[in-house]
C-alpha cells in the first residue's frame, strides 16, 4: 500500500522573483503594443482578441476540469488537481485583459462591427437587438467573470485550507456545490463563445458553436495541465505523479482530440449540406487565398496528428511523447483561433505581425508570472484530501 507522502516545497523566493520578472516583462510588452492602437487599430484589437481568448480558453478549462473532478468524486486525480486549481485561480488577470476589448466595443468599434451606431437600422442587427446591445453586452461579461472569479476561488481556497484543517467535510461541501457551478459553468461558456467569438460577424451563426469552443478549450487546458506536471516532474518536485496518472490524463487528451473533430465536422458538415448563403459565407471567407491552405492544415493539425500519436497506449505512457502531443495540441489551439478571429484583418491572405507577437508573448509572460507566485503559495498537491490515498495507489 502506498505511503502518502508530505508534498515537497518549491523554493518560494526564487520563483516569487521570477514571477515578478515575468509579470514586469509581459506588462512592458503589452505596453509597447498598445503604440499599435494608433496606427494599427484594427490589428491590434483584433490581435488582442485573439491573446486574450487564448489564455482565456485555459483558465476556462481548468475551472471546468477541477469541476469535473468533483461532479465525478474522481479519486485518481488528487495528486494532479491542485495545478489545475491554480491555472483557473488566474481568472482576475483574465479579466483585466478584458477591459481594451469592453473599451473597443464602447468608443472604437473596430472589433465588433454590430457596436457601431452607423449600423443601428441594419435588418439582421435589428433582429437581434434584444440580445446583441451594448448595455447587455457589459452585463453579461460583468456576470461571466463574476462567477469564474469567485467559483475559481471558491474551490481554490477550500481545498488550500483542507490543507491546514483536514476537515473531510470540505471536499463533500466542494462536491454538492460543483454541481450547480457546472451547470452556471456551461451557460456561461456558452454565451461567452457568442458575445466574444461568433459575434465578431452578427450576420452568422451555428447552434454548435458554444460545444465547439467549449471542447477546444477544455482540450487546450487539458493539454497545459499535462505539460504542468511534466515540468514538475522533471524538476523532481513532484514524484507522487507516476506514469498511470500520465497515461489516464493522455486519455483524456485523445478523447476530446476525437470529440473536438466530432463538433468540427458536425457543424462544418450541417453547415455544408444546408447550403444557406447567411451561413457558408463563414467558411468561404476562410477558405480564400492563403487562408485554404491554412485551413486544411488546421484539420490535419487538429486532429489527425493528435489522434494518430495519442492513439498508441504506449505514447500515452512516455512522458516525452506525452508532453509533444499536448505542446502540439496547445500550439493548434493557438492556429485555431488565429484562423477563426485574424481574417477580420488579413482578408487575403494569412500574415502573422510584430503585433500579434508582442500581445502574445505578453499576455504570456503576465499571466505565467502570476501563476508561479500561485504554485509557491499553497502545496503542490492537496496533501490531506480524504480520496489522496485513493490517487496515489494508482500505480503503473
Amino acid at each position: 500500500m502506498s505511503r502518502v507522502s508530505a508534498a515537497v516545497p518549491l523554493p518560494a523566493a526564487k520563483w516569487k522573483i521570477l514571477g515578478r520578472w515575468l509579470q514586469g516583462i509581459g506588462l512592458f510588452l503589452l505596453a509597447a503594443s498598445s503604440l499599435g492602437i494608433r496606427w494599427h487599430p484594427k490589428e491590434f484589437i483584433h490581435s488582442w482578441l485573439f491573446s486574450f481568448f487564448f489564455f482565456f480558453s485555459l483558465c476556462a478549462g481548468a475551472l471546468f476540469w477541477v469541476l469535473l473532478h468533483y461532479v465525478t468524486n474522481a479519486g485518481w486525480g488528487v495528486v494532479v488537481r491542485r495545478q489545475a486549481e491554480n491555472v483557473a485561480s488566474l481568472f482576475p488577470w483574465v479579466a483585466l485583459l478584458f477591459l481594451p476589448i469592453l473599451w473597443d466595443a464602447f468608443s472604437g468599434h473596430q472589433l465588433y462591427e454590430w457596436t457601431n451606431p452607423a449600423l443601428a437600422h441594419d435588418p439582421a442587427l435589428r433582429a437581434k437587438s434584444a440580445y446583441l446591445n451594448l448595455p447587455f453586452f457589459a452585463i453579461r461579461a460583468l456576470f461571466f467573470f463574476a462567477f469564474w472569479i469567485v467559483a475559481a476561488r471558491f474551490l481554490w481556497n477550500g481545498s488550500r485550507l483542507q490543507d491546514s484543517d483536514g476537515d473531510p467535510w470540505r471536499t463533500v461541501r466542494l462536491q454538492k456545490f460543483s454541481y450547480g457551478l457546472l451547470v452556471v459553468y456551461g451557460a456561461c461558456m456558452t454565451f461567452a463563445a457568442i458575445d466574444w467569438l461568433m459575434a465578431l460577424d452578427f450576420r452568422w451563426g451555428s447552434t454548435l458553436w458554444g460545444g465547439y469552443v467549449f471542447v477546444g478549450a477544455a482540450g487546450a487546458s487539458l493539454a497545459l495541465w499535462i505539460l504542468l506536471i511534466l515540468w514538475l516532474r522533471a524538476m523532481g518536485y513532484l514524484p507522487e505523479a507516476n506514469e498511470e496518472h500520465l497515461h489516464l490524463m493522455g486519455k483524456l487528451l485523445f478523447a476530446f482530440t476525437a470529440l473536438w473533430g466530432y463538433f468540427a465536422f458536425s457543424q462544418y458538415m450541417l453547415i455544408w449540406y444546408g447550403n444557406i448563403p447567411e451561413e457558408t459565407y463563414f467558411f468561404i471567407r476562410r477558405n480564400f487565398g492563403s487562408w485554404n491552405w491554412f485551413a486544411i492544415g488546421l484539420v490535419v493539425g487538429r486532429f489527425f496528428v493528435p489522434f494518430l500519436l495519442l492513439l498508441p497506449q504506449a505514447t500515452k505512457r512516455n512522458p516525452k511523447t506525452l508532453g509533444l502531443a499536448a505542446g502540439w495540441v496547445l500550439f493548434m489551439q493557438a492556429a485555431e483561433l488565429y484562423w477563426l478571429i485574424l481574417p477580420g484583418v488579413f482578408v487575403n491572405a494569412v500574415a502573422v505581425g510584430l503585433l500579434e507577437i508582442l500581445i502574445w508573448a505578453g499576455m504570456g509572460c503576465l499571466l505565467a508570472g502570476a501563476f508561479l507566485l500561485r504554485l509557491v503559495s499553497c502545496e503542490l498537491y492537496p496533501r490531506r484530501d480524504p480520496r489522496l490515498r485513493e490517487s496515489l495507489e494508482v500505480i503503473s
